[in-house]
């Protein structure tokens, strides 16, 4: 579907009727054909939603690809999609209602420096909700633990056990890695691994504590 279309408004009454998010891919799309429709991974078209009050979930974080900056008009410049979901969780009107969701920022065709900045942005760390991606986990050529420990994000020891424990539990080793992985002696909060928050019926606002 295309978020920005008027013809979405009556789902969109439902899910703030019912106290449903509405969990949506953004960034660009390869684990399916998409010919001709990557634009609908850009997050701008999102606003619509964001503006009514639904409650959003970015998917991946926007952290693939780049689409057209269409607040500066359709054919607006072409821009990172982080750095445009990063634009909408800076926008003080989507405070309350607009989350990340992390699966797949871990990715081997994501920069390292992607899972980095997001750790370095703690304002952000209770709007983010943790994703594993399933079944990717588990195709082995889809990460590399090497290039975080490369890139001084994880103690080799701890990438040793890691890799080990992919072989019988990809969701763990997910999990995991996600745990320990840090920047500048930071890492993702408790928060971001306590998604029932947002799922639960009444959940209505975004909690900092």
């Amino acid at each position: 579907m295309n978020p920005a279309s008027q013809l979405c408004d009556r789902f969109y009454e439902a899910l703030i009727r019912f106290n449903i998010p509405l969990l949506v891919h953004a960034g660009d799309e390869h684990a399916v054909p998409v010919e001709g429709l990557q634009f609908l991974g850009n997050p701008l078209v999102l606003r619509r939603p964001l503006d009514q009050g639904v409650r959003v979930i970015i998917a991946h974080c926007a952290s693939l690809g780049t689409s057209a900056d269409i607040d500066k008009g359709e054919d607006g410049p072409e821009v990172s999609n982080f750095e445009l979901f990063k634009r909408l969780m800076a926008d003080p009107a989507y405070a309350q209602n607009l989350y990340g969701d992390i699966s797949a920022v871990t990715q081997v065709n994501r920069d390292v420096s992607i899972i980095s900045e997001i750790i370095r942005h703690p304002e952000w760390h209770h709007r983010l909700l943790n994703g594993s991606d399933y079944p990717l986990p588990g195709v082995m050529p889809v990460f590399s633990i090497r290039s975080f420990v490369n890139a001084g994000l994880l103690v080799l020891k701890e990438a040793e056990i890691i890799s080990a424990i992919r072989e019988y539990n990809p969701m763990l080793f997910d999990f995991m890695l996600k745990r320990r992985i840090q920047a500048d002696g930071a890492r993702l909060s408790n928060s971001v691994f306590e998604t029932r928050r947002v799922f639960e019926s009444g959940s209505t606002r975004i909690s900092a504590s």
